[in-house]
């Protein structure tokens, strides 16, 4: 068994069906709203407030079967991979292990609207978290998380601009 950073979550139902809603609950109770229906403030290492919108996760935790010709369309509607890594996400934004590149890039959105995007890459993960700033509130709004290999890694490094590295506290 591969050691990684951070545990990974291991749901398991019944049906395909059941499971997805388990990790969408784990999504919930951890990024949108607590137990009684509070609002959860999740701010990353620099004190930005990162906001989850809970229709997000059927995007960030679908998948595409190859990313270099989806165009960004995803065709595997729930990736485990994905979302056994899904309690990673507070992990990469409070910055608690690991070096983490904090990279930014400007995308057009699927309206043709130029975005500022923050990439979170977790470099012995080979793990990224994808945020988009709010432009009203410089807000963050996460998109995605995702392992990516190696490749992809070096696209986002190509198209972005480094402006950070978190190192390990030693």
């Amino acid at each position: 068994m591969t050691d990684h950073l951070w545990p990974m979550l291991r749901l398991s139902a019944d049906t395909d069906e059941d499971l997805i809603e388990k990790y969408r609950e784990v999504c919930i109770e951890n990024y949108v709203r607590d137990a009684e229906g509070n609002e959860i403030i999740i701010k990353d290492w620099n004190g930005n407030r990162v906001r989850f919108d809970p229709r997000s996760f059927n995007h960030a935790f679908s998948a595409s079967s190859n990313y270099k010709l989806s165009a960004g369309v995803h065709d595997i509607d729930f990736s485990k991979e994905r979302a056994r890594r899904i309690l990673w996400i507070k992990e990469v934004l409070t910055a608690s292990a690991g070096t983490i590149q904090r990279l930014h890039q400007r995308r057009k959105d699927s309206r043709g609207d130029e975005r500022k995007r923050r990439v979170l890459l977790v470099a012995e993960e080979k793990y990224v978290v994808v945020l988009q700033e709010k432009e009203k509130t410089g807000d963050l709004e996460f998109l995605s998380a995702f392992p990516a290999d190696r490749s992809y890694i070096q696209k986002i490094q190509r198209e972005s601009a480094l402006v950070e590295t978190k190192m390990p506290q030693s």
